[in-house]
């Protein structure tokens, strides 16, 4: 019997050493990448097989600010963003709401056709783009850009909030129309505040989404309106891997700090939308 229980817990100990395992490569494959761009970012003379840089600095980052014109991009960028944050926020409400307190046919095909930008080649959709933003005279502008980046940011705003909405307590609702609320009333004084979770969750994906985005951006944008990827992508091609890295880092923190500041204000297991019950 002593022999079994031993038996027993060598194997639970083997199935806890393998779970830590999984778990520590699982760690290292989606970290270590970042760990590499911020240590390439300041080393200097890190050539060969060496795992680290024999010398840090600080030069590549100035490099990136004062050469390649960061503030001025990360002002195009962050404007873009803000644009496509606001057109797919003010899309997402009313078709999140139709699509979550109504009943409409053939939702589930309305549903595909609105995603169908995010199933096919994002090169494929971007060519079509290009073709009708060039005659409307949309290309190198903040708002052609970012009208460009509502096709894919919108879907999220979309099924968020069509969750959010789906998930409102009927009887709140049934509530306010009892103490005289007419639906406009209904809308800002009942719904929003029970929805604005699900508002910053859409927020979240369609900031993080438009900020990133290059293969649409790199069809429309132009001089006036490079963005970060677009210009990290160009500087890689020119060979500054140092200034790369660098810029690479400067795009991350922006997405950082947005998700930082959110969810400071709303609780994390209230992101995923859905009030039902409140």
């Amino acid at each position: 019997m002593k022999l079994i229980r031993q038996y027993l817990k060598a194997i639970l100990n083997a199935r806890k050493l393998l779970i830590y395992t999984f778990l520590l490569c699982f760690v290292l494959m989606i970290y270590l990448p970042f760990l590499m761009i911020a240590l390439k970012s300041i080393g200097k003379g890190w050539f060969g097989r060496l795992w680290l840089p024999p010398e840090l600095t600080l030069d590549w980052y100035r490099w990136a600010i004062e050469v390649t014109n960061i503030p001025e991009i990360t002002k195009n960028t962050l404007i873009i963003a803000a644009l496509a944050v606001a057109m797919s926020t003010l899309i997402g409400i009313p078709t999140g709401w139709a699509f979550g307190r109504r009943h409409i046919p053939g939702k589930e095909l309305l549903m595909s056709i609105i995603l169908l930008p995010r199933m096919i080649p994002p090169i494929a959709y971007a060519l079509g783009v290009a073709q009708i933003f060039y005659r409307l005279h949309l290309v190198n502008t903040h708002f052609g850009v970012a009208l460009a980046h509502v096709a894919i940011c919108a879907p999220y705003a979309i099924l968020v909030l069509s969750a959010t909405f789906e998930g409102l307590d009927e009887r709140v609702l049934e509530a306010a129309a009892v103490c005289g609320a007419n639906s406009l009333r209904t809308f800002f004084h009942v719904v929003l505040p029970l929805i604005l979770p699900g508002i910053l969750s859409s927020m979240i994906f369609t900031f993080t989404t438009s900020y990133n985005e290059f293969t649409l951006t790199l069809m429309t944008y132009g001089k006036d309106t490079m963005t970060l990827p677009v210009r990290t992508y160009i500087a890689m091609g020119e060979g500054y891997w140092e200034v790369t890295s660098a810029m690479s880092i400067i795009l991350v923190i922006p997405s950082i700090i947005v998700l930082f500041m959110i969810q400071r204000q709303v609780a994390p297991e209230k992101l995923v939308g859905g009030f039902k019950g409140v």
